[in-house]
């Protein structure tokens, strides 16, 4: 009975839709009215995904990331305008903007915790990893990779997952049409494993 119970750990541990543990440490910031950042997390968690890769017992590489939606990416601007105290007129600039910046392109922030740093290589030619995006039937590779760096300030500001010494990516595919409810998903495999991260548009 005790093998069994050893046996269904193990298996349970390898699976990559194993929930990503939290490291206790200090809060990300937050903006002062309450409701207003219960309402950004809220939208944060609904348009972002997670999901672990692991051998057995062992930790390989963890994966969260956030789709940026015209919903969700406009939540996100309006945040930075409260965190910098934009004016009105600035803040619809910066909206226009960055609507304009995703508008020939389905983007992600992508963000990754490896406990190996040659896992950690997506924006490198030569990459360990095959990381498409699945729309239907359509497998789209990125169009762009751009390596943001290791977790700071502003990037917990937007994206509260982050934590000590995972690193954030810019991920741009080409722009596909979504529909209200459909399903797609990132895709990554390599000789590690696999993980799939479930997005559904608004």
């Amino acid at each position: 009975m005790r093998r069994l119970a050893v046996t269904a750990l193990l298996v349970l541990t390898a699976c990559s839709t194993a929930r990503i543990p939290r490291i206790p440490g200090d809060p990300p910031p937050a903006v002062r009215d309450v409701d207003a950042e219960r309402a950004y997390q809220e939208l944060l968690e609904k348009f972002s995904s997670a999901r672990g890769v692991y051998d057995n017992l062992d930790t390989k590489v963890f994966f969260q990331a956030s789709w940026q939606s015209k919903t969700f990416s406009e939540a996100r601007v309006r945040r930075e305008g409260l965190f910098k105290a934009w004016p009105a007129p600035e803040l619809e600039k910066k909206l226009a903007a960055e609507q304009a910046r995703l508008a020939d392109a389905t983007e992600f922030f992508f963000a990754v915790h490896a406990n190996d740093y040659r896992f950690d290589d997506f924006d490198r030619p030569n990459t360990m990893w095959r990381f498409v995006l699945v729309v239907g039937d359509e497998e789209l590779v990125p169009a762009t990779v751009e390596r943001l760096g290791r977790t700071n300030t502003e990037m917990r500001s937007y994206y509260s997952y982050m934590e000590s010494f995972w690193v954030g990516y810019r991920v741009r595919f080409p722009k596909r049409a979504l529909n209200p409810g459909q399903g797609f998903r990132l895709k990554l495999a390599s000789a590690l494993g696999q993980a799939e991260l479930p997005f559904t548009a608004d």
